[in-house]
């Protein structure tokens, strides 16, 4: 998909219009300084004047682990995020490259430091403390957190686990929730570099259950861990989003842009309902 420059520095003027409007109903976001074009000037930086650790490539850091956002087959990345990025990509004019798989927890820094990664896409949770570090371009996807244990168990809600030996992502929130509502004595908490991890080790019977994102916790009970259930789920509300240096303000605009076209052209929802087509694709929304 290819689009003019005219019509991307439209979607950019629209991206500023939208951020302006719903500012009010959003967290305050630590103010941004970047050398490259200004969001309301409303003219699109051409492709190849964007700031890239690759001249003419995006080059993208995930943990790669995450299905049905984001996996490997064999050395290829697929998944929801893989072809939402894609699509973004030809719009702004880009190849999309992604790095061998990155620890969660070390992507942003990764991303903030500008010289490894252009962005981190990971089903990122806009959270105040992380664009304390990193920008964010308007979120993609509405969340909530899950917890998963052995059908056998017959734990019936969240809190069932309090006092018990319960896994996590190292990073995530999944950590945090675990950290601010479990607090009862023996509850432990044993966080793992990738999800699967600590899948496996709740199979092994070394923890009795994982904190997870709710719509990767349901396709993994779906398909892969069908001895396993969703406990339940917790409504957390969150946003994911793009991370972008906060020096790199034009990319970021560049990515807002195009997430809108793809989004009104609807190429965005065509490739969401592919991956999760008993949802109801979101709106795109400042965070």
């Amino acid at each position: 998909m290819s689009v003019s420059k005219k019509v991307l520095a439209l979607a950019v003027g629209m991206v500023t219009a939208l951020s302006v409007a719903l500012v009010g109903c959003s967290p305050a976001a630590p103010s941004s300084s970047s050398s490259g074009s200004s969001a309301t000037s409303g003219a699109a930086t051409p492709a190849a004047q964007l700031n890239l650790v690759k001249p003419g490539t995006l080059t993208v850091g995930s943990d790669c682990d995450y299905p049905p956002f984001i996996a490997l087959e064999g050395s290829t990345p697929v998944g929801f995020e893989y072809e939402m990025m894609e699509a973004i990509a030809a719009v702004v004019g880009l190849e999309v490259e992604y790095l061998p798989p990155q620890n969660f927890d070390s992507i942003l820094a990764s991303v903030a430091a500008g010289t490894k990664m252009d962005v981190g896409v990971s089903s990122f949770t806009i959270t105040s403390e992380r664009k304390e570090l990193v920008d964010f371009t308007l979120s993609y996807f509405d969340s909530n957190q899950a917890v998963v244990a052995l059908k056998s168990k017959g734990y019936t809600s969240a809190m069932d686990l309090n006092g018990k030996v319960v896994g996590s992502q190292s990073g995530t929130t999944g950590s945090d929730w675990v950290n601010e509502n479990l607090k009862a004595p023996g509850t432990v908490l044993k966080e793992f570099n990738q999800t699967s991890e600590a899948l496996a080790a709740m199979m092994a019977g070394d923890i009795e259950a994982v904190f997870f994102d709710e719509p990767v916790a349901a396709e993994q009970v779906k398909t892969t861990y069908t001895d396993a259930e969703i406990v339940e789920s917790i409504a957390t509300g969150e946003l994911y989003g793009i991370a972008v240096s906060k020096t790199n303000t034009s990319l970021r605009e560049q990515l807002d842009a195009a997430l809108s076209i793809i989004k009104a052209d609807g190429t965005f929802d065509k490739i969401f309902l592919k991956y999760f087509p008993d949802l109801t694709p979101p709106t795109l929304k400042a965070a």
